[in-house]
């Protein structure tokens, strides 16, 4: 992982990537074994032990993965799992020995960690909020675009970091795009998770449930309409009672400044807003502090490669959207957070530099 640099008079210099020494790690609910496992993964790699604590919500995964790493043969005490709330993290965040941490959430939480950290001057990695912004040009293939806006909304209940919430469809295809929208979305069966065939699942806890609801009718009260859902789903096998369901919601005629298209939802709640040129497309979809991610559906590519040029955000779809090939790095931009999971930059967030001067004369000295 290192470089060498051929230097005058045949000297020569060499990096050594190193590890940085005991890596703290808190993971979200939402894709507690995928947290687990693209923290760990590259700490374990470069060297580094890690402490990871997963979010109080799902806390069963990363110890089945600590499990699997003792059985495969990795040594005990290097991936350890620790539980708790909020104060777990703080102190495992302001811990002398940790000499790195990694987060994913809330912007809140990451302000506070970061904070924590600068005391201590510790390495961190960041992947924070989003409220990203997919684009749907006249030319785009216009079925491929509804499924592309399915994808950015509604999977796993809505609760992605990286969904892309504000879809900003073009003025002439806003009609029969919102008609094969809805078409499709009905058809999204609601129920057992279980099941083949089911489409939504639970949404992680009742306070998540309400606060989605609580988005919907704010929009609904800043002017936006439902067009379809958000709304409490009562299923009737009664062994589900326990859980949460709400429909995907569709919401239209909104604009840029409604609470439901500035602020990050973590819900089922599609945002469509209409734009009539490349130019003003772009300033809007920037018009944001978040920076995660953002999606471009056009059957143009040099339009394609020219807008994600400009867009401000560290993950961008072409003609797709929420794909995460593990060899491509993901993080984001702005408040989305610092640094990236993931490929070969992971890397280099886990590890610190040492350069090295081999001098092959005799020293050249004046005194």
């Amino acid at each position: 992982m290192g470089t060498h640099l051929q230097l005058p008079n045949g000297n020569f210099a060499y990096t050594r990537r190193e590890p940085v020494g005991v890596v703290g790690g808190i993971g979200a609910w939402n894709y507690p074994y995928q947290m687990a496992s693209w923290k760990t993964s590259p700490a374990i790699a470069c060297g580094n032990t890690i402490v990871f604590k997963p979010s109080p919500l799902t806390p069963l995964t990363a110890v089945m993965l600590a499990e699997v790493y003792s059985q495969v043969g990795l040594p005990h005490g290097v991936f350890n799992v620790i539980q708790g709330q909020g104060q777990t993290g703080s102190l495992l965040s302001s811990h002398p020995e940790v000499d790195k941490m990694t987060f994913t959430g809330s912007v809140s939480t990451g302000q506070k960690i970061m904070t924590a950290c600068a005391k201590g001057i510790k390495h961190i990695t960041l992947e924070l909020g989003g409220k990203s912004p997919l684009i749907l040009f006249a030319d785009c293939d216009l079925d491929n675009a509804v499924k592309g806006a399915m994808m950015a909304n509604f999977m796993t209940q809505g609760q992605v970091c990286s969904n892309g919430t504000r879809v900003f469809v073009h003025k002439s295809i806003l009609e029969p795009f919102l008609a094969k929208l809805v078409e499709r979305t009905k058809k999204m069966k609601i129920g057992d998770p279980f099941a083949e065939d089911t489409m939504v699942g639970a949404t992680i806890s009742k306070e998540q449930a309400e606060k989605v609801l609580r988005y919907v009718d704010i929009a609904k009260k800043e002017g936006a309409r439902v067009l379809f859902g958000g709304e409490r789903v009562t299923l009737s096998d009664p062994k589900f009672s326990g859980g949460h369901y709400l429909s995907p919601c569709i919401l239209t005629q909104c604009h840029d400044d409604m609470t439901v298209v500035k602020e990050e939802v973590f819900g089922s709640v599609m945002s469509v807003l209409t734009f009539s040129d490349e130019d003003e497309v772009i300033r809007r979809a920037n018009d944001s502090v978040f920076g995660l991610a953002g999606g471009v559906f056009t059957n143009d590519l040099a339009r394609a490669h020219r807008v994600v040029a400009q867009m401000e955000a560290g993950s961008i779809y072409i003609n797709n959207y929420n794909v995460y090939p593990v060899g491509v790095p993901f993080g984001g931009y702005k408040m989305s957070g610092l640094g990236r999971e993931n490929a070969r930059e992971s890397l280099d967030h886990y590890t610190q530099v040492k350069s090295v001067y081999v001098e092959t004369n005799d020293v050249d000295c004046p005194y």
